[in-house]
């Protein structure tokens, strides 16, 4: 099903047909391609007074011609760096489609090690604070057929960099804490 709609940012005016499956979060993103936002900033899409989640289906809070309002939000999403310790960092990557992306790098003499994981993200705010929900999926095991999960639970900083709350992690075993994606307590900086 097809739905067509006015999108509007600023002075800028869009009339569009999309998918109705298609996500507030996918036609945010479509509409920062036409016209990016400014750095650190994203866009958030909003029927009438109703604020829209990434993750809500068109077609199941939009009217046919209905008029959305793409407001301009700060946003968390972007790349991020963790020195763990000496020896090891953490990079993390934030995508405006709400996708993660994490690695580790451990370095024992000459030889560095690599460790990644892909998932998902989720920001929540309660109040003045911001909190991000991170869930990375970890292949390991000499065939990468063992699945670890991380969940992590970050809190935004006022300068912008994230400091995990809480960490667990799910799929059995205990994980060598190298390989640990973020631990409580451990601050990620933006770059």
């Amino acid at each position: 099903m097809d739905i067509s709609i006015r999108a509007m940012a600023g002075e800028l005016l869009a009339e569009l047909t999309v998918n109705g499956k298609c996500t507030a979060g996918q036609l945010a993103e479509e509409l920062a391609n036409l016209v990016p936002p400014l750095p650190f900033t994203e866009y958030r899409l909003a029927v009438e007074t109703e604020a829209l989640q990434p993750s809500d289906r068109l077609c199941e809070h939009v009217a046919d011609g209905a008029e959305l309002t793409a407001l301009v939000v700060e946003s968390i999403a972007g790349e991020y760096f963790c020195q763990a310790s000496s020896c090891r960092g953490i990079t993390l990557c934030l995508e405006g489609s709400r996708r993660a992306r994490c690695q580790t790098e451990r370095k024992v003499g000459g030889l560095c090690f690599y460790h990644r994981a892909e998932g998902s993200w989720e920001e929540l705010s309660t109040g003045d604070l911001t909190h991000v929900q991170i869930t990375l999926d970890q292949a390991i095991g000499a065939m990468e057929d063992f699945v670890v999960r991380h969940e992590l639970e970050m809190e935004k900083l006022q300068d912008g960099d994230l400091r995990v709350v809480k960490g667990e992690i799910r799929g059995g075993g205990q994980l060598d804490p190298n390989m640990l994606m973020g631990s409580p307590g451990n601050v990620f900086s933006r770059f």
